[in-house]
């Protein structure tokens, strides 16, 4: 006897036909859920296969790469055995020609420019590489090694140097840092996103970038240089007096004279959802709703969830076809407090920046102590040094990619400047690694926000079940901040936020 279920519709008479509506529709959310649970744990096991297909990949090359160096060191020993005892007998000739053949009144390399850092000597370099034209040059790497800047980069793709804070991480970033990065044509710079031409040219020599005294002096600050005219280049970071002790001396931050460009007016931001509530589908009133807040977070339900105007004022959509103006920067940027104490202090948008506060407060309560914002606002010229470090870090890493395929593979985890939602002032990342993994989404602070973050305005941003739709994959530690009265909207829909704008939008 065949029992499968047959496919005719049911009777006028058939219970099916008289079941509740209601009933009938909460059948179908939970069958539609259902289906989404599996369609995540597919693609997580899609998403593993993958890794571990390119973690072999990586594996087989990396041991390739090595077998060909050891047949270099192998060889190359040979050579060094033959020529060490040639070596010293050099050097040994070398100092007896120093110390018995020098003039009395000659002082010790007079042909030598030694450079000092901090009273250091660190670099002592033949006079004639170390001027040209009249100008002393000065090495602009090891500078930076006094000053704690970090480098990417090489001579043939052009050098990036960024001067961090005390307690800035430079490895994720935060904005607040100042860069540099030296075009390989030696006149073009850019000093915090300010492209400036140089009357003397910069050098590329030995795999570092050589810089002209008059650069350190007329676009740095709180540096001390001195050239005694001879052999001798001098320079060190400025006392701060105010804040020395007898047991410390304390020096004024290093920076850039030049300093990012920003508007005076924001650019206004237009809602992509109409300002007449008539006129916004689904506009209907909610029904009271139990929270379950441990909290008192009163104070912060305006934040939590605008109304009137603001209600759809955060709907704004920043992805590749969505760009964000390189002087957008928005007006009500405010400190995060829980920011990673590492890190610089954050920020984001008010209305974000409170909800945030408010969930963290939740967080705390239900004895989450170990989450932590580690990102939220980017300007636009960070987030491109962002992208072009991570270009050169996958071509360093596979030199066989050309440019464009290591963009490819830089897209899949960031985003172009421009079109990253960090520039909106809405979006945070926060996890309790601090390590930006999907190990995150085994947590149980993820499986919290899962089901909370909506209470609080925000959403995650780049699904597990969205990557074809988004072109981001999985991160479970962005969130994206709109409001409520759209989170509850987006989280009981299972959509994503391009989808349910273009629901918005009739699309």
């Amino acid at each position: 006897m065949n029992n499968r279920p047959s496919n005719r519709p049911p009777s006028q008479n058939d219970p099916r036909r008289q079941q509740n509506p209601a009933d009938r529709e909460a059948r179908l959310r939970q069958q539609q859920r259902i289906r989404q649970e599996e369609a995540r744990r597919q693609a997580q096991i899609e998403y593993d296969r993958q890794m571990q297909l390119r973690k072999k990949q990586r594996e087989k090359a990396r041991r390739k790469q090595q077998r060909k160096e050891d047949m270099k060191v192998f060889g190359g020993r040979f050579l060094v055995f033959f020529i060490v005892l040639l070596i010293l007998l050099v050097i040994a000739g070398v100092l007896f020609v120093m110390v018995f053949y020098r003039t009395p009144d000659a002082p010790p390399d007079s042909g030598n420019m030694k450079y000092y850092y901090g009273g250091e000597e660190v670099r002592s370099e033949k006079i004639d590489d170390c001027i040209s034209n009249g100008t002393v040059y000065v090495c602009f790497n090891d500078l930076a090694d006094y000053i704690d800047m970090s480098e990417s980069g090489s001579v043939s793709t052009g050098m990036t140097f960024i001067l961090k804070g005390e307690s800035s991480d430079t490895a994720e970033g935060n904005g607040s840092e100042e860069m540099i990065l030296f075009h390989i044509d030696g006149y073009t710079v850019e000093i915090n996103g300010q492209q400036v031409t140089l009357d003397i040219p910069n050098l590329f020599r030995g795999g570092n970038v050589w810089v002209s005294s008059k650069f350190v002096k007329d676009y740095m600050s709180n540096l001390s240089y001195s050239y005694n005219g001879d052999d001798i280049v001098k320079i060190s970071r400025i006392k701060d007096e105010e804040n020395s002790t007898s047991d410390h001396i304390a020096y004024l931050d290093v920076s850039f004279k030049l300093k990012e460009s920003y508007p005076l007016d924001p650019i206004p931001e237009d809602p992509l959802v109409g300002d007449d509530p008539s006129t916004n589908p689904g506009d209907n009133v909610e029904e009271p709703y139990d929270f379950g807040f441990k909290t008192d977070l009163s104070a912060y339900e305006d934040y939590m969830n605008p109304t009137g105007d603001k209600r759809d004022s955060f709907l704004i959509l920043v992805n590749t076809k969505n760009h964000l103006d390189a002087n957008y920067v928005p007006d009500d940027l405010t400190d995060v407090k829980y920011t990673e104490e590492s890190r610089n202090t954050q920020q984001l948008r008010l209305y974000a920046a409170k909800a945030l506060e408010a969930m963290y407060k939740e967080l705390y309560a239900n004895e989450f102590y170990n989450m932590a914002v580690h990102s939220g606002f980017r300007t636009y010229s960070y987030q491109d040094f962002l992208f072009r470090t991570y270009t050169n870090n996958e071509m360093a890493a596979n030199p066989s990619l050309t440019k464009e395929q290591a963009e490819a593979i830089v897209l899949t985890y960031s985003t172009r400047p421009g079109t990253s939602e960090h520039q909106s002032g809405l979006a945070v990342d926060m996890d309790t690694y601090g390590t930006f993994t999907t190990d995150f989404a085994y947590t149980a602070e993820y499986a919290w926000l899962q089901e909370n973050a909506w209470k609080f305005g925000f959403i995650l941003r780049f699904p597990e079940d969205k990557t074809h739709i988004t072109t981001i994959q999985f991160e479970p530690w962005h969130y994206r901040y709109v409001g409520r009265y759209h989170a509850k909207k987006i989280y009981d829909s299972g959509l994503c936020l391009e989808e349910y704008i273009g629901y918005l939008n009739g699309n």
